[in-house]
């Protein structure tokens, strides 16, 4: 799925007032996270490819998100929703977004857990 695909799901289920920018940049430090707190501690590097290469400088509507399938779209969906319901003060909304970003967060890096043995000890080491 591409940013700008979940971004015209979350637009048809959430109207808004936040631009696509805006969304956009919310996504790519999701992504970032997701890069960082779960992929950089399983996955080594590609050949040649700099573990900090993600998110892309480009990061766009066309950008392909990190999260797979069927893992992904609940989970952006629901930071897309927290930070919507964040930014207007909607506390109550927010903290049912919440609830459910949470758990598709744990979903994802359970599925990673059962599929990739996180790095060793001596990968760590720089």
């Amino acid at each position: 799925m591409t940013a700008g695909e979940l971004l015209a799901q979350v637009d048809e289920l959430r109207p808004n007032q936040y631009s696509a920018e805006q969304k956009l940049r919310w996504l790519r430090r999701l992504d970032g996270q997701i890069a960082a707190e779960l992929l950089d501690t399983h996955l080594p590097p590609a050949e040649g490819e700099a573990a900090a290469a993600w998110p892309p400088p480009d990061y766009g509507a066309d950008t392909r998100l990190l999260a797979p399938f069927p893992y992904g779209e609940g989970l952006y969906i629901a930071w897309l929703f927290c930070q919507i319901d964040l930014h207007n003060g909607e506390i109550g909304k927010y903290n049912q977004s919440v609830l459910l970003l949470s758990a598709a967060w744990r979903e994802l890096a359970d599925w990673l857990n059962r599929r990739t043995m996180p790095k060793s000890a001596e990968e760590w080491k720089m």
